[in-house]
């Protein structure tokens, strides 16, 4: 796999980043990585609920999911198949095009997610209780600054 190349200028906070966030999913995603585990679902099923979780309720087709996430229409037609199994989505035919399916995810779905939401946080406060106040003040004004700027919507369980 090719390193992409980075701007000299941003080459110390990329790697700085880069750090972090290694650091943060290793020691930080283990409650939410062991209920997927236990669940048994893959990377892609994962991603495909998380899509169509935050879709709003909408429907998407296999098409659409499987440009979104970057998979070919026959892995993404896999994953979805564990997923209807599971009762974790619904799969139907497109009203407008027989040939093409039309996937949503379920209420259990989205509870799912809502519980490895909780899993997630719960693993994010672990490691912030482990910042000294100087380090989580400067954290939080950091992330405060890029979240606001970006319009980026909270983490948190959904209120149905």
């Amino acid at each position: 796999m090719q390193q992409a190349a980075v701007k000299p200028e941003n080459a110390e906070l990329v790697r700085n980043l880069g750090s972090l966030v290694v650091h943060i999913m290793k020691t930080c995603s283990r409650g939410m990585l062991e209920a997927v585990d236990r669940l048994g679902l893959s990377l892609s099923q994962l991603k495909a609920l998380q899509a169509l979780a935050t879709a709003d309720g909408l429907e998407m087709s296999l098409k659409e999911m499987g440009d979104a996430l970057g998979l070919s229409l026959p892995a993404i037609s896999r994953a979805v198949d564990g997923l209807v199994q599971r009762e974790l989505v619904t799969r139907t035919e497109d009203p407008n095009d027989r040939r093409s399916k039309r996937v949503a995810a379920t209420a259990a779905g989205r509870a799912l997610l809502d519980e490895l939401t909780v899993l997630r946080l719960a693993d994010l406060e672990a490691f912030v209780e482990t910042l000294s106040p100087r380090e989580r003040r400067q954290l939080e004004q950091a992330v405060t600054s890029i979240v606001t700027a970006r319009a980026l919507p909270p983490l948190s369980p959904r209120k149905e």
